[in-house]
């Protein structure tokens, strides 16, 4: 026991171990990009004035398997004030994203209430969609009004199961700010 601990405490064998780790982790990632790649960005058929989904289905949003491309970007500004945190919330914005991308998942009890806010919602380009499903069911969409606000409410669900909002995009120019505290 004594040798183990000697020779694992010599340097090069830990710059060698290091080393190998490094090389095992390329290795994996090099190996989950080849067989999970992102999806091509899907172009805007429909028109600029029309936002809707045209090629990704219900069934890719519950699914979740296509992925997405473009580089969802979140950001939060937040101050601490005594211990007492204050935020004003998340902001989900992307210059062109194309995909499904679940935001949130959590498993909700029968009866309970649903409620969403949503600010500065936009959808400056392409096509783009935020859905509420229930256990691989969708059960409600977001969408923004003419001033950017959305509040979305499904009171006393039928059954309890996982929550989920999840978005999809077809080349999207979009923007949100969700609070931080789902």
């Amino acid at each position: 026991m004594e040798k183990i601990k000697e020779f694992m405490s010599n340097p090069k064998v830990k710059n060698i171990l290091l080393g190998a780790v490094v090389v095992a982790m390329v290795v994996v990632f090099l190996v989950w990009s080849f067989l999970n790649p992102a999806p091509e960005h899907i172009e805007d058929t429909n028109g600029p004035d029309d936002y809707s989904l045209q090629q990704i289905t219900q069934e890719d949003i519950i699914s979740q398997k296509m992925g997405s491309r473009g580089g969802l970007t979140t950001s939060e500004t937040s101050w601490n004030f005594g211990g007492l945190r204050v935020s004003n919330g998340v902001r989900y914005s992307c210059k062109k994203f194309t995909g499904v991308h679940r935001l949130y998942s959590c498993w909700i009890a029968k009866g309970s209430d649903i409620y969403i806010y949503l600010a500065d919602f936009y959808v400056e380009s392409g096509n783009f969609a935020f859905y509420v499903v229930l256990d691989g069911e969708i059960i409600g969409q977001v969408t923004p009004d003419d001033m950017g606000v959305v509040d979305f409410t499904i009171e006393n669900i039928e059954k309890s199961g996982t929550l989920e909002y999840i978005i999809a995009g077809e080349s999207a120019k979009f923007g949100f700010l969700m609070p931080s505290e789902w």
